[in-house]
């Protein structure tokens, strides 16, 4: 594919994962817009990057993704990739101290509903487009199950499944639709979530990956560590389960400890 002269569109892009996806797209040459509920870090990721467009907007709500999407179309006709890339992850022990199923529902709705919405929103347009992409960013815990974060990792093999579908179903179409699966990846949201033996890959390192193997269409993309561990799991499936049951101790702990 190619990744240079685009108009992009990335949600939950004002730090980590998606602002290193919108830095490195930027020096490709592309148009980027970036979306998130928080006007300050917009603010700041703009002030920082002075070529990004921003947009405020909650994906986990219909009515704030319509208004984006209606006003997107009217100032940025020529979108043609969306990048799915804002989500959630709370930690909780479903046995001891489950979370507040309002918790729960809105990791649900940031990370399966948001995405659904706006792929079903931004088809009938991305379509019409020469060349277009969806981006989907899961997890490599799309593949396995994490008793640390149960819902996180529902959510990402629901997407995962998704991205299946819609690549098939859009297969004679001009839009691609590619998966990201990252690993563990130093951002705000895995702050403390430290895994003996796991390195955390940094953001712009998995930016300019995605970005490679996307120039390559790739359509599952698996970076640094996830690559592997996905490989292992369909191997030796105990063996990834019990290092995964391991660490989930340990993680849920440090977590109970730092919220009293």
């Amino acid at each position: 594919m190619n990744i240079s002269n685009n108009t992009i569109l990335i949600t939950g892009g004002s730090m980590g994962i998606g602002l290193a996806l919108a830095e490195e797209l930027l020096q490709q040459n592309n148009t980027v817009i970036i979306c998130a509920r928080n006007q300050k870090k917009l603010d700041s990721a703009q002030k920082k990057n002075p070529n990004l467009h921003t947009v405020t907007c909650d994906v986990s709500d219909e009515h704030s993704v319509s208004n984006m999407v209606d006003n997107l179309l009217k100032d940025h006709p020529t979108l043609n990739i969306l990048i799915n890339n804002a989500g959630m992850m709370h930690l909780h022990d479903v046995v001891n101290n489950s979370l507040a199923l309002e918790h729960q529902k809105n990791e649900i709705l940031t990370n399966i509903f948001g995405v659904i919405s706006l792929c079903d929103k931004l088809l009938p347009h991305l379509i019409k487009q020469k060349n277009a992409a969806i981006v989907n960013v899961t997890s490599g815990l799309a593949y396995m199950p994490f008793m640390a974060a149960p819902v996180y990792t529902a959510t990402k093999a629901a997407i995962h499944s998704y991205s299946l579908s819609i690549r098939a179903a859009l297969k004679n179409t001009s839009v691609t639709v590619f998966e990201v699966l990252p690993p563990m990846v130093e951002t705000e949201m895995s702050h403390g979530m430290d895994m003996p033996g796991m390195k955390k890959m940094l953001p712009n390192n998995l930016a300019k990956y995605t970005i490679k193997k996307m120039r390559k269409d790739t359509l599952e993309i698996k970076p640094g560590a996830a690559s592997m561990m996905i490989k292992m799991y369909n191997w030796f499936p105990w063996m990834i389960n019990k290092m995964m049951d391991n660490m989930a101790p340990k993680l849920l702990a440090d977590i109970t400890h730092s919220t009293k």
